[in-house]
């Protein structure tokens, strides 16, 4: 495909100054998404921590559920079914989960330091692509349990995508350059 020259959609206007409505428009679209990403990303890492926190200290939430299980059940076959696979809990090897933890914990705390980062990338127009790069990584649910960076990511990546915070991006890279 061959470029024609009188074809405006490939040129990018860098030299062309932001005026401060367009600029102040940008701000107030960023604002809100990026906070929302930042927080997201700290309270994602926050949960992480903890779970972190939890493995090293040894709790085995399996085995707890387990014993719950065992003292609900009526005497009978069932209860002595129950009590059989809570000795098996007692006595199984753990080190898989650790393995599992280990390899979750890493990814997780990628992407959700990512997200914090890109949050702070789109509040202060420094590196879109890195801010595109975090609201998609908010978008991914990595915990089951809280997927608030969902709305997150997607609502920062209409933002992103806004011509006049393009513009605003662009200009501050042009700025960047001199």
């Amino acid at each position: 495909m061959s470029r024609d020259r009188d074809d405006d959609r490939w040129e990018n206007d860098y030299d062309a100054p932001i005026d401060a409505t367009t600029l102040r428009l940008a701000r107030q679209k960023v604002s809100l998404p990026a906070k929302f990403m930042i927080a997201s990303g700290v309270f994602m890492l926050l949960l992480l921590f903890a779970q972190i926190a939890l493995t090293v200290s040894g709790y085995d939430a399996q085995l707890k559920i387990l014993e719950w299980s065992e003292q609900q059940q009526p005497p009978g076959p069932g209860r002595e079914k129950a009590k059989q696979q809570v000795e098996e809990a007692r006595v199984r090897d753990r080190n898989p989960e650790y393995i599992q933890a280990g390899i979750f914990g890493v990814v997780s705390f990628t992407l959700n330091l990512l997200v914090v980062v890109g949050g702070f990338r789109m509040q202060s127009f420094s590196g879109r692509t890195l801010a595109i790069v975090g609201a998609v990584c908010a978008i991914i649910p990595i915990n089951s349990c809280c997927c608030i960076g969902i709305p997150v990511g997607i609502w920062a990546l209409i933002v992103l995508m806004n011509p006049d915070v393009k513009a605003v991006f662009d200009a501050a890279k042009q700025l960047d350059r001199r």
